[in-house]
């Protein structure tokens, strides 16, 4: 209660979701980076995830590579996620290496550089709202066993 005033659930905890709404907006160049993730950008529009994968496990064992797409278009970007802690960093000195210059195929976009560079970390995924717990509702917790 606030001055004798009872208020509804809802109203005492919109003070708590304002601050993580904060710490969910912090802007991209200030989340750390990845340790086993790289973006790649300025891909060329024929690259798919099988071919990102192929030209990065030569660094380590690549757990995931994704290319983001819009509809059947893709977005000429994506991820690799490598299992261990060391992989990526070492995938990006190569590709950025002065002179280096991978070969994506006999498509007229290939000619395209890409950058490789440290993703970086994404934010946790936000809570599930709780339902009901107002007015002796336990939500989706049992009933209190009587006795």
């Amino acid at each position: 209660s606030r001055g004798g005033i009872e208020l509804p659930s809802h109203q005492i905890r919109a003070p708590q979701a304002a601050l993580y709404r904060h710490a969910m907006s912090t802007p991209l160049d200030q989340r750390p980076l990845s340790k086993t993730q790289i973006f790649c950008s300025n891909l060329p529009w024929s690259v798919n995830g099988k071919m990102l994968r192929q030209a990065f496990e030569e660094y380590g064992e690549v757990v995931d590579a994704f290319v983001a797409y819009n509809g059947r278009s893709s977005r000429g970007f994506g991820y690799v996620t490598y299992k261990v802690d060391g992989c990526a960093a070492k995938a990006v000195e190569a590709w950025n290496a002065d002179g280096f210059k991978h070969e994506w195929g006999d498509d007229e976009d290939s000619s395209r550089t890409t950058r490789v560079e440290m993703a970086r970390e994404r934010p946790k995924p936000r809570p599930e709202p709780r339902i009901g717990g107002r007015d002796g509702d336990r939500g989706d917790r049992p009933p209190r066993r009587e006795g």
